[in-house]
């Protein structure tokens, strides 16, 4: 892993959560409105708003300000300043997922339908590649030669304790694109192309596992099982059973930042190797699955015995809060992430704990009774944490689970045979004629 560094340090330099808040003077003086406007505006449900632990004032959500002044401004007929790109309208048209309240749904069918019928995440990934469901859950063919493979892992993870999960899944990705044979063309890659990458993402799993070695799924494995194994929990019913359903909520998220930079890579024409690896280092940003290393340093400084009241407290005495705890809330869902919701629910029923388990019950209750809840982000980490798994396993769960739908994305942007090229509108000072 890598070398230890000043959390506190860290977080202040790092903006986590993707959800900002102003002030009330701060939201009128935007939108050029009195207060009693901006209290409509909230009333309405057009405005959202954050309750900080011990203080009056309510904060207001600056996204949802910034999208208002941009109507107002629109419909006056002034110069219209593009925020739609944030969390905005949408801007391409997609076939593969949607989000609803009751979270993603792959294809027309809710991924939370699939973990509830214990759909394997085979099943999930050619739900969202083909658009059609299988009859029953099959394990995919071995992976023949990995002789290659395991000398790249080699390589790629020496010294150990300097490479990441997700680092070392982005250079798999990359350094794959030169054991695949006329690659260039996403179509004509097909399910198998599709089938090795994921396979050998998860048995890279196995260099962070107590073997420390890579480990490929073997003959009639599913990849949760191949993950549960690398990792050290054996054959245990109730950890495959949670991976399978961490990779399945995982799995497609609509046009996240990576998905939409995946987008933008196949766009030019680039192979599907290269388009993973940009959506996976678009993956590595604190406001993405990055920012779960604040989650696991919040979890590793909160004492064993917590009370659920203290939680936040004494997490904004140890610098972890601002307006909200790291990797709580989504903006696109009110109230729970229903991703977290399922993946929480499958924690409970591990028949075994990791020792952090009393300390995450406690601080999600805590959380929830200031309004705050854990993202599919935070969630990981705790389930992780929940089974004894090493810091960094959530992250790597969510980006080879991830992977899938980038696949998707990627098939589905190259079928529109167009580049992907936004204009700009210049705003700095004009040049004399």
């Amino acid at each position: 892993m890598p070398p230890k560094e000043n959390t506190k340090t860290r977080r202040q330099k790092r903006q986590i959560n993707d959800v900002e808040y102003v002030s009330s003077a701060e939201a009128t003086s935007t939108l050029g409105v009195r207060r009693e406007t901006l209290y409509t505006y909230v009333s309405r449900g057009l405005i959202k708003t954050v309750q900080r632990p011990g203080v009056k004032a309510k904060l207001y959500r600056k996204a949802d300000v910034e999208k208002l002044r941009s109507r107002a401004v629109a419909r006056s007929g002034g110069p219209q300043v593009s925020h739609a790109l944030r969390y905005g309208e949408p801007i391409a048209q997609t076939w593969i997922s949607e989000i609803t309240a009751q979270g993603p749904r792959y294809r027309g069918v809710l991924a939370r339908d699939l973990v509830r019928d214990g759909r394997s995440f085979e099943f999930a990934s050619e739900l969202i590649w083909t658009g059609l469901a299988r009859t029953r859950d099959i394990a995919w063919p071995a992976l023949q030669e990995t002789r290659p493979l395991e000398h790249l892992i080699k390589l790629a993870s020496h010294p150990a304790d300097r490479v990441t999960p997700l680092k070392l899944l982005t250079l798999l990705t990359t350094s794959l694109s030169a054991f695949e044979q006329a690659e260039g063309d996403i179509q004509a890659a097909g399910l198998a192309t599709y089938r090795r990458l994921l396979q050998t993402l998860a048995g890279a799993a196995g260099v962070f596992g107590p073997d420390a070695r890579f480990s490929a799924p073997r003959e009639g494995e599913f990849v949760a099982q191949c993950i549960a194994r690398g990792l050290g929990l054996g054959d245990r019913v109730d950890a495959v059973q949670a991976i399978d359903a961490a990779l399945v909520m995982s799995a497609e998220h609509e046009l996240s930042a990576p998905s939409f930079a995946a987008r933008i890579c196949a766009s030019t024409g680039a192979d599907l190797h290269a388009c993973v690896a940009t959506a996976m280092l678009t993956q590595s940003g604190a406001m993405q699955v990055g920012g779960a290393v604040e989650v696991e340093a919040l979890i590793d400084a909160l004492p064993s015995r917590l009370d659920p009241e203290d939680a936040l407290s004494l997490a904004a005495a140890m610098g972890f809060m601002s307006n909200e705890l790291p990797c709580f809330n989504h903006p696109l869902y009110e109230g729970e992430d229903p991703r977290s919701v399922v993946l929480l629910d499958m924690m409970e029923r591990l028949t075994s704990y990791g020792p952090d388990t009393p300390k995450i019950r406690a601080l999600v209750v805590g959380a929830r009774q200031a309004g705050q809840h854990p993202n599919v982000f935070a969630a990981l980490v705790m389930l992780c944490k929940a089974m004894g798994l090493p810091n960094g396993t959530g992250a790597m769960l969510h980006t080879l689970a991830r992977t899938t739908g980038w696949i998707a994305h990627a098939l589905e942007q190259r079928l529109t045979g167009a580049m992907l090229r936004p204009r700009a509108r210049y705003m700095g000072q004009q040049g004399s004629s």
